[in-house]
């Protein structure tokens, strides 16, 4: 086949899902368990919080600031191919990211 735009960019996209299909079903469970747990985690704790009377701005900021070092800590591993603890920590961001700004939604700010 000739090697068109489009071609390349399904054998790229093959490239990108291939691995989560093959691995094994404990790994791939364990990646979306931490990534459901993040979301769970970061949705209870301000909701919890947000009834108290702390300012929920330095909240925000205590969440992110944690996010960023563990985004700094998985980059500081020198492995060229992650641990799974690794893409675990990274899952459980994504997650808590996407509930941090879900609860900014639904406030509407």
């Amino acid at each position: 086949m000739q090697k068109t735009k489009f071609r390349k960019f399904i054998e790229s996209l093959i490239g990108i899902i291939n691995p989560f299909i093959s691995d094994s079903w404990s790994k791939r469970s364990i990646i979306l368990f931490s990534l459901l747990f993040g979301f769970y985690f970061t949705n209870s704790l301000l909701s919890f919080l947000l009834d108290k009377s702390i300012n929920t701005i330095f909240l925000a900021i205590i969440i992110l600031l944690i996010m960023e070092l563990s985004i700094h800590s998985s980059l500081l591993s020198n492995s060229s191919k992650f641990s799974i603890f690794v893409i675990s920590i990274n899952n459980f961001r994504i997650g808590s990211t996407y509930a941090l700004i879900l609860e900014a939604f639904k406030l509407g700010s």
